[in-house]
């Protein structure tokens, strides 16, 4: 494929396609915004909220996050998540909890404060989200589910 035809295919399909993908990377790049806007805000670095991202999912799936975990969500070293994870506790965001499976470790909350200040600056964003979900019938969100979910193996892939 020539690099033209990338930016604009001539298939009419591969050309409905990619606006499928646009649009995703739109949203993609929209979030990141409000996450960039959150983080400039707050004082945290880019990385400190994507870390608490990690880690308000693993709480919400019921995962124990410990430090080697988030530091493989983030794709960073033990080092670098430390540093992280150092930030985060000392501004009062992510608390360390003993281990109710395992009393010798510790794993990582996301504090109720840091709770509070993300609803604070994402809530009326998140309730637009819902609403726009909540307005598709439930074969539409079992086929964007599943959109979303080969998107994320896809980016994976890498």
């Amino acid at each position: 494929m020539s690099g033209r035809e990338g930016v604009t295919p001539a298939d009419p399909e591969r050309a409905a396609v990619l606006e499928v993908v646009h649009r995703l990377r739109e949203v993609a790049l929209r979030l990141e915004l409000a996450a960039s806007a959150f983080a400039k805000e707050t004082g945290l670095h880019a990385t400190d909220v994507r870390a608490l991202i990690r880690l308000l999912d693993a709480e919400r799936g019921g995962v124990e996050a410990t430090p080697s975990w988030l530091a493989k969500q983030l794709g960073m070293t033990s080092q670098a998540t430390t540093a992280v994870l150092h930030r985060l506790v000392a501004a009062g965001h992510v608390e360390r909890v003993r281990s109710p499976s395992d009393g010798r470790s510790t794993h990582l909350r996301v504090s109720a404060e840091a709770v509070d200040l993300g609803w604070t600056f994402f809530g009326t964003l998140l309730d637009r989200l819902v609403d726009a979900t909540q307005a598709l019938t439930p074969d539409e969100r079992a086929a964007v589910t599943k959109y979303l979910d080969a998107v994320t193996t896809a980016v994976q892939a890498d």
